[in-house]
């Protein structure tokens, strides 16, 4: 049996993209901080 794909293009709001952008952020500080964590070690 194939598998379908299909692709979706998301509009978010101003508010949205600001949340995101905030998410994001503090997704990249935990990962570098858990990251440097492993390397003292």
């Amino acid at each position: 049996m194939p598998i379908k794909a299909s692709k979706l293009r998301l509009y978010p709001t101003k508010k949205q993209v600001e949340k995101l952008d905030w998410t994001l952020a503090r997704c990249c500080e935990l990962y570098n901080a858990a990251l440097q964590e492993r390397k003292d070690a």
